[in-house]
């Protein structure tokens, strides 16, 4: 990590890096600002897939003993067949965070990184799921034993990132990830405890709420890895600008 392009990453690796939750959602907010429409084309399409391919999981899955076995492993292997979608949803949000153009089909553009992105998947789905049943085995209350699974989610929401913008190989983004998260720990489980409750409660307006978290949760992501990784090709001193206005030429996506 000893390129230009990997400074920002060293220095938040080795001297840390700061995030203020206010800051960055002030900032998200503007942001979405004319960028709602493409964020919720490329939400409602990964969604959209994601629930496509559970149907036909339910479909193949069997009954008893070895259904529960299928629905196991095909959903293991659907999260890695969406991974390349996934991941183009979290580099449309770092497009975003630095001003680059945006636009609802760029969640089919990193299917090239398939091999690589569905590895990843499938180790952080088994990083992730190696807590729920220690949780279990001590006897803890089911939300407690979800609870280690919810912040592991997030000490790995770097990853995708990191592979598709930095290049880096699947362990080298978990184990970069998961060492950015322990610098920032604090700030970034309350950003995400914000964007639960906010989730909450666009889900009480019935859905309409949604037009606006959806898209803020996206630029959101996105900020926070401009914050700790920087962004190629993208100055430092450009990294932090000052927020556009929502007329600004800036706004204008690629549809």
């Amino acid at each position: 990590m000893n390129e230009p392009r990997f400074a920002r990453l060293q220095q938040s690796l080795e001297q840390g890096f700061t995030l203020s939750p206010k800051a960055v959602f002030q900032e998200a907010w503007q942001r979405i600002q004319g960028a709602k429409m493409p964020i919720l084309l490329a939400t409602i399409g990964v969604v959209g897939c994601w629930l496509l391919l559970n149907q036909l999981l339910m479909t193949v899955s069997g009954e008893g003993e070895e259904a529960s076995w299928n629905t196991t492993l095909l959903g293991l292997l659907i999260s890695m067949v969406m991974a390349p979608m996934s991941g183009g949803l979290d580099m449309m949000g770092v497009h975003r965070a630095v001003d680059r153009p945006i636009r609802p089909n760029q969640i089919f553009d990193y299917f090239r990184y398939l091999l690589p992105l569905a590895l990843t998947s499938m180790l952080m789905g088994i990083i992730s799921s190696l807590f729920l049943p220690l949780g279990q085995s001590l006897g803890l209350p089911p939300m407690l034993s979800m609870l280690p699974t919810l912040v592991m989610s997030v000490a790995l929401m770097f990853t995708f990132p990191l592979i598709l913008e930095k290049g880096l190989t699947p362990v080298q983004a978990i184990i970069t990830s998961l060492r950015l998260f322990a610098r920032q720990w604090l700030a970034l489980l309350s950003v995400h405890l914000l964007m639960v409750v906010l989730f909450m409660g666009a889900v009480l307006t019935f859905g309409i709420g949604l037009v606006w978290v959806a898209p803020l949760y996206i630029v959101v992501k996105g900020i926070l890895y401009r914050e700790a990784c920087g962004v190629e090709g993208i100055p430092d001193h450009q990294q932090n600008p000052t927020f556009p206005s929502p007329e600004s030429p800036k706004d204008r996506f690629d549809a």
